[in-house]
């Protein structure tokens, strides 16, 4: 039986969404599938797993190396966000790109791509600046914009916290 759960976490926090879906397949909860918030889980209480999300654009040998590492690939996101999964009962099993080195450049990858969007936000928004006259769907539509611009300032800050960290 498929559940579905509602959930958000900040991009800078992967390894709480990686704590959240270990904890969610420890309950016979284990994940299929993510798409916008909502992620799909199959029920089986007999087997409990260890997730790792990674950050990065993907190609077969990246893919064979986890594979190699015991690491099954469950979903991509977007072609950047990369779920795996290993049996929770396996001994001594190390992460994969989880040095503090490998860690900063995911981050750091992250912080380019979003700033691609947030740049690429600006550009879509300049028709409702030039052709501005002050109706309401232009105001509610501003003010969605902004609010979205705060949550793109958030994700900034925190990731950027994460990189000084891992420094």
């Amino acid at each position: 039986m498929t559940v579905k759960k509602l959930k958000l976490f900040s991009p800078s926090n992967v390894e709480k969404e990686e704590q959240w879906l270990t904890e969610m397949s420890k309950k016979g909860l284990h994940f299929t599938k993510y798409r916008l918030g909502t992620y799909y889980f199959e029920q089986d209480p007999n087997h409990s797993y260890v997730y790792q999300i990674d950050f990065r654009d993907a190609d077969d040998d990246y893919f064979q190396l986890y594979k190699d590492s015991g690491w099954e690939h469950i979903e991509s996101f977007i072609e950047k966000f990369h779920y795996f999964r290993t049996p929770a009962n396996q001994e001594n099993m190390k992460k994969i790109y989880s040095d503090r080195e490998s860690v900063k450049e995911t981050y750091q990858r992250m912080i380019r791509f979003y700033l691609t969007m947030f740049v690429a936000l600006f550009a879509c928004q300049a028709g409702l600046i030039a052709t501005w006259k002050g109706y309401v769907f232009q105001i509610v539509a501003t003010c969605i914009v902004a609010l979205v611009v705060i949550l793109y300032l958030y994700v900034f800050f925190t990731l950027n916290r994460k990189i000084s960290y891992y420094k």
